[in-house]
């Protein structure tokens, strides 16, 4: 059975081909993707978190003026998608709805990724005005696994999953676009689990489901599990339907398995393409080095977005990235190995 990955296949870089071919003769285009920090606080104690792989997460978090004014730069440098996420849980931050609110209005193309806890009538319906899509990280199909994974008891679980069904009400009210996700994270402990994971997503008639493999990346050690889950997945995604999605992020658990990870390139370039404003208003080279300062390119408290974009300092560290600080399945992996080819010469090219 071949398994449809729809909008997680890493190929969407290719989308943009006009920002790829201004990189290739030798210009700086801005990000397609930002990710923004509204805050380092989170309301609940996963002890795998993946917001902070180095493990010395602060208490920041972004006024509502600062915010603006970064979110006001990105659409004057043209960036295209805009992240809420953490850091911490964008809505501890309570300026988060206003400034997602403001985004919208600037034209930006908005995610969100919440736990969830903090969802009530009013942000939901700002969110579902506002976001393309909104995907909660439950990772949990029951009280015991929310407390392994999150941290927290059987209530807190309870409010979560009402939450979810309060925005699926909302946007059939409101006649939202907005696309609706759960994130399940897969471990060693969670991978029995997936398919009643599957059913319960269908039953609170969330638009997806998406599997993704936990990481740990503990100043260079990561850890993954590396149980090959295909016959998992087949059977959850035949739980698919027009309404509802199995999805999974098929080139990491693809490159599990693969001699060096599918490392086939020396040089980071999907640095260029996506890249992360911490809580603090620190610009980081990407998601998986905030807090890192080897890997600041500049402070948004002092300098500009395109001032910082242009700068020595991002140019210095983005050549300098060690692959021993990256996690194996990191985000742009699979990015860098698609731009990585593009990137070498070729003979012939008009022969294809």
């Amino acid at each position: 059975m071949e398994i449809d990955v729809r909008q997680f296949s890493s190929d969407k870089i290719l989308k943009h081909l006009d920002r790829i071919n201004e990189w290739l003769n030798g210009d700086n285009p801005p990000p397609i993707t930002v990710e923004l920090d509204m805050t380092n606080i989170c309301n609940h104690k996963c002890h795998e978190c993946s917001g902070w792989y180095f493990k010395n997460r602060s208490q920041d978090y972004l006024p509502k003026e600062l915010a603006i004014d970064i979110v006001t730069q990105l659409e004057k440098v043209k960036t295209r998608g805009l992240i809420f996420t953490g850091g911490g849980e964008p809505l501890c931050n309570l300026s988060t709805p206003e400034v997602v609110l403001m985004a919208k209005k600037q034209g930006l193309d908005i995610g969100f990724i919440t736990n969830g806890s903090l969802i009530n009538d009013t942000n939901a319906r700002v969110l579902l005005k506002s976001c393309t899509w909104i995907r909660i990280s439950l990772d949990a199909a029951n009280t015991i696994t929310f407390k392994k994974v999150h941290g927290l008891e059987s209530i807190a679980f309870d409010n979560v999953v009402n939450n979810i069904k309060l925005l699926v009400r909302l946007k059939t009210e409101l006649k939202s676009n907005t696309t609706i996700g759960i994130g399940y994270l897969t471990s060693d402990y969670t991978i029995n689990e997936m398919f009643d994971m599957t059913k319960f997503s269908k039953d609170l008639a969330v638009d997806y489901l998406q599997f993704r493999p936990i990481q740990i990346h503990n100043n260079g050690n990561s850890f993954y599990h590396k149980t090959d889950i295909k016959e998992i997945l087949i059977k959850c995604i035949k739980e698919s339907s027009d309404k509802f999605n199995v999805v999974y992020s098929k080139h990491k658990y693809d490159m599990m398995h693969i001699e060096n990870y599918g490392h086939n390139y020396d040089k980071c370039y999907g640095h260029q393409f996506a890249t992360v404003i911490a809580a603090d208003g620190k610009m980081y080279v990407c998601c998986h080095t905030r807090g890192n300062e080897k890997y600041c390119i500049g402070d948004l408290r002092k300098n500009s977005f395109e001032e910082i974009w242009n700068s020595k300092q991002r140019k210095r560290v983005a050549g300098n990235i060690d692959f021993n600080d990256c996690i194996p399945l990191c985000r742009d992996n699979t990015f860098n190995q698609i731009l990585w080819n593009i990137k070498q010469p070729r003979e012939h090219v008009n022969f294809l």
